[in-house]
Formats: C-alpha cells, structure tokens, sequence
C-alpha cells in the first residue's frame, strides 16, 4: 500500500491537532478562525517497543505467506471490516490469477510506525526496483491486520471481474501486495 508523504503528514498533524486539545478533563479551548496548534512530537503518546515489535512480527509473516503464496492463510489475516467486504474466494482467486510481481519474492522491511491501533508498514521488495511502500496494519480483536489499498477491486459480481478490475487498476504488474 503506497502513502503519499503529504498523506502520512496529514495523518499526523490531524492526530496531533486531536491532542492538541487535551488538557485531562477539562473542555476544549475554543477555536478561532485559525486555530493554533500547539502540540509537539513528544506530546503523541509513543509506541512501546512491543507494539512495534508485533507490527513488525505481523506484517513480516503476512509478507513470507504471500511469498509462497499462501492466499488461503493471508485472507485470515484481513483486517475484520476487510473480510467482511472481501470474499475469501474472491481474494484467493484473484491472487491466484492476477499475482503481483513480487509474488515469490522476499521483502525487506524498513520502518514500522504505530499510531494506536494503526500501523504503517514500510518495506522494499528485493529484486523489484521500486521506492519503498507502506502497507497498513489494524490492530484488533488482539492481532494486527492487513488492511488492503483497494478492497472494492474484490466486489464484482464474479472472480473473473474481480481478476479484470485489478489489471484495469495495475496491480497485477505492480510490486505491492494488493
């Protein structure tokens, strides 16, 4: 899943905007036109080492079951709202039809970035020339989950339009799990 910076920028300003705020119990300061923020990096709650850890655990074994191909297991590891919007036969039979190209290839990951229950994931594809990506992984039900880029390529009426969908999208030639 690619961010783009300005994305990733946005994300954090509005987190800390969110926080900005808090003052333990009191109400919000009132917003002018302009509002102020005040908050800094060091007032976002960091991630503990743990957190990261199993981020990291999660999306390195979601990579490695991709790698072999392992459709069936990686479809269990979707976010819930994923699965619910993504059939486990349209998600293994587009896979199987459609791989991307770093299917079969190891992934490096770069950095993970916790943000609550969110976390960004950043990896390289080794043999794939490509700038490194981000992927998306929701902590919930106690086990972090992929949450796809484009989960309505797997919501037509049949895995052949589902497979059509993702060509017409460019992920089936592109480097990134989809």
């Amino acid at each position: 899943m690619r961010f783009p910076r300005s994305l990733l920028t946005g994300l954090v300003v509005a987190g800390l905007a969110g926080l900005a705020g808090c003052s333990g119990g009191g109400p919000a300061p009132a917003a002018g036109p302009v509002a102020k923020i005040t908050a800094t990096a060091s007032s976002v709650p960091s991630a503990t080492a743990s957190q990261k850890a199993s981020a990291r655990a999660a999306a390195k074994r979601f990579y490695g079951l991709y790698a072999t191909s392992d459709y069936a297991t990686l479809w269990t590891m979707l976010a819930p709202a994923t699965k619910h919007q993504v059939s486990r036969k349209a998600w293994i039979g587009v896979h199987q039809a459609c791989s991307a190209a770093s299917a079969g290839k190891s992934r490096v990951i770069k950095g993970v970035t916790v943000f609550g229950n969110a976390a960004i994931v950043a990896e390289a594809v080794s043999g794939v020339t490509l700038r490194t990506a981000e992927d998306v992984f929701n902590y919930t039900g106690g086990h972090w989950r992929y949450s796809p880029q484009a989960p309505g390529i797997y919501r037509h009426r049949t895995v052949t339009a589902d497979i059509a969908a993702a060509k017409a999208a460019g992920l089936c030639r592109s480097s990134k799990v989809f």
